[in-house]
């Protein structure tokens, strides 16, 4: 089955300043007036590049789609339920590790934000698909892993001392996870099947993830330590790529439940409240919450290619926030909810990209000419 996600996942980040050794660093980036400061932990500098470009993009009407839908989402206050439990059994269950902290860099309040001054993302300028670590200001690149086989689709836990990710350093695409630091990795998923897309629960106690184990692409989800898989929203189509709300027991994700094409969706984590957000002919796909769990942001192919849309949480005031980008992947909230990252070819190959949730102060992280893609912003 040919699914348009396996396409290189990709998202983007932003050049937000330079490190000091002494941990006290300023980046006046024009007018946007953008501030790096108190280094909590400061990693080796690398070179500075002066030639990123600061691009404009063009100013493009709001696109508001479902008016029927409410305008407002009452807040959800339920815990997890259980859910029953599936009959995979992994083949090796790892023995739980303690992980520890990764340096962390604190950003200032400034009109740009940004949130903690980390990301992960996947580059092939090794020759292969690799994860990769980096500050903000670009400077302390770190390759995480070190297989022939891809490895990608890295998600920081929400404390941001580990990283899901998928490899196929075994044969076939599994779930592992490992230390902010490339250590203490475990292999969680066993099956043959292809498993991909890692999420974090908030608790930091399950990872979300899809599967075609069954034939159809379904969700699951599965303990740290490799135990308790279990399957969720089921249903007779392909279901794919969740993220699991911040704030709330519920999953946004895409699917192919009412279409031939992915639409997105939210649903409960009881499988009850299904609600389908994008009505189109068109792809909708790569959801993933804000912080607060007000808004989606995703990717539509409504306008003939794809660029990224940012809707309510109930569906309401979808909006287009990127122009004429080339092909555009794997879009992910900072932090503080203020920017988001997301990968494109614009220039011919992908690299990572950061810009304001409404499209405003593009700017380009990443300028290598291998491809870089599938970024992640530590919490």
């Amino acid at each position: 089955m040919s699914r348009p996600r396996r396409a290189k996942p990709i998202a983007g980040l932003i050049l937000l300043g330079s490190l000091s050794l002494l941990g006290l660093a300023v980046l006046a980036t024009g007018d946007l007036g953008l501030a790096i400061a108190l280094v909590t932990m400061t990693p080796t500098p690398g070179p500075p590049d002066t030639t990123t470009p600061i691009l404009t993009p063009t100013p493009s009407p709001t696109y508001t789609l479902n008016p029927t839908a409410s305008a407002t989402s009452p807040p959800r206050t339920s815990t997890v339920p259980p859910l029953p439990s599936a009959t995979f059994t992994p083949a090796l269950s790892p023995t739980p590790t303690a992980f520890p902290p990764v340096p962390r860099v604190t950003l200032m309040a400034t009109p740009f934000g940004g949130g903690t001054g980390v990301i992960a993302f996947v580059s092939e300028r090794d020759g292969n698909s690799e994860i990769y670590r980096m500050f903000v200001d670009r400077s302390g690149l770190k390759r995480l892993t070190f297989t022939e086989p891809e490895d990608r689709s890295p998600r920081w836990s929400s404390d941001g001392r580990r990283l899901a990710f998928r490899s196929s350093r075994d044969g076939n695409p599994e779930i592992h996870i490992m230390s902010a630091e490339g250590t203490q990795r475990q292999r969680l998923t066993f099956d043959p099947g292809f498993d991909e897309f890692p999420s974090w629960s908030p608790d930091g106690q399950w990872i979300l993830f899809d599967s075609d184990r069954t034939g159809l692409f379904q969700l699951y989800r599965i303990r740290t330590d490799g135990t308790d898989v279990q399957r969720m929203a089921e249903s007779a189509a392909d279901d794919a790529l969740a993220d699991w709300s911040p704030v709330e027991d519920k999953l946004v994700f895409e699917s192919r439940r009412e279409s031939e094409e992915f639409q997105i969706y939210t649903i409960n984590l009881d499988g009850s409240g299904l609600l389908r957000l994008t009505h189109t002919l068109a792809r909708n796909y790569h959801p993933n919450w804000s912080p607060d769990g007000g808004q989606i942001v995703f990717v539509s192919e409504r306008d003939g290619h794809s660029e990224i849309y940012v809707t309510n949480a109930d569906g309401t005031d979808q909006r287009r926030v990127t122009f004429e980008m080339g092909n555009v992947r794997t879009p992910r909230w900072s932090p503080d909810g203020m920017l988001i990252l997301f990968s494109a070819d614009r220039n011919g190959n992908f690299d990572l990209y950061v810009m304001r949730d409404d499209g405003s102060g593009l700017r380009q992280m990443t300028t290598h000419p291998e491809d870089d893609y599938a970024g992640d912003w530590q919490p």
